[in-house]
């Protein structure tokens, strides 16, 4: 134990300190991967940042729409694909 918990601190501090990131694989496929906490938070601002353009970008292409024209017409086609995939709404 004493072993494998000298790697593990080993890599939070390769991590931590060196900004490095350290995939882990099991079965020679990723199934997860180890970063920084600043890493971490560049990619939640980024999803954010790219999340926000997206929005503003729907939002100026429906802009002359009214906000009750465009809820009608999301409801209506939720239920068509609920109908379509659930059979439900019949």
């Amino acid at each position: 134990m004493l072993r494998r918990r000298g790697i593990i601190s080993e890599i939070l501090g390769r991590v931590k300190f060196g900004e490095e990131i350290v995939p882990i694989e099991r079965k020679g496929k990723p199934y997860a991967v180890i970063i920084s906490p600043a890493q971490y938070d560049a990619l939640q601002k980024a999803a954010r940042e790219r999340f926000g353009r997206i929005v503003g970008h729907i939002q100026s292409r429906n802009a002359q729409f009214s906000a009750e024209e465009v809820m009608r017409d999301v409801t209506e086609e939720t239920e068509a694909v609920r109908r379509e995939l659930y059979g439900r709404g019949e």
